[in-house]
């Protein structure tokens, strides 16, 4: 039977017992995650740059305090340029997806193709249609990883150009919000 000590569950264990098990595999889980986060963070390249690069690059502070309309105007500028400056990214990072996306496609077709010709030309009886693309698929393994990478990008950026907006809107409101207060002085 489980025993708590390899950490796995029996049904002779309390369920606080069983708590605590799902506990400590929750946190092991959590410290794989961070790790994880923090490689990517520094390793994976987006346009040449780490990630936490375009945090920093694409960082609007809206102070909470002291808000005025010129410096509503001045972050609004901001955010222009940064906006110009993600959908060129954005744009980039899905027409160099939807390119290796293509060619993703036809290599794995070619190798399909190929793997049927070898078989009939050698005679033998085809395998199961799952195992003939699975042949196909590991020879592409780069191609797929490299689709990955393209789509992550792709998404990124998307996420980036909702971040701009979402603040786009908060400094909108705090300009609306300013106007308001002047009007009633």
């Amino acid at each position: 039977m489980n025993n708590l000590k390899g950490g796995l569950m029996s049904d002779e264990q309390t369920p606080k017992d069983k708590a605590q098990i799902l506990l400590d595999k929750l946190m092991t889980g959590k410290q794989v995650h961070q790790i994880f986060a923090e490689s990517m963070r520094e390793q994976l390249l987006i346009n040449g740059k780490p990630m936490h690069h375009w945090e920093e690059h694409f960082k609007i502070t809206i102070p909470t305090d002291n808000l005025t309309p010129s410096l509503c105007k001045e972050l609004s500028m901001k955010l222009i340029q940064l906006n110009q400056e993600a959908a060129f990214f954005q744009a980039c990072a899905t027409a160099k997806a939807q390119i290796i996306k293509r060619g993703t496609s036809a290599a794995y077709n070619d190798k399909f193709n190929t793997i049927i010709q070898q078989y009939k030309s050698e005679r033998k009886k085809l395998p199961a249609a799952a195992t003939l693309e699975t042949m196909a698929r590991l020879d592409n393994e780069d191609l797929d990883s490299a689709q990955t990478i393209a789509d992550i990008e792709s998404k990124f950026w998307k996420d980036i150009l909702e971040h701009l907006s979402t603040c786009r809107r908060l400094i909108e409101n705090a300009s609306m919000n300013i106007a308001t207060e002047l009007k009633s002085l």
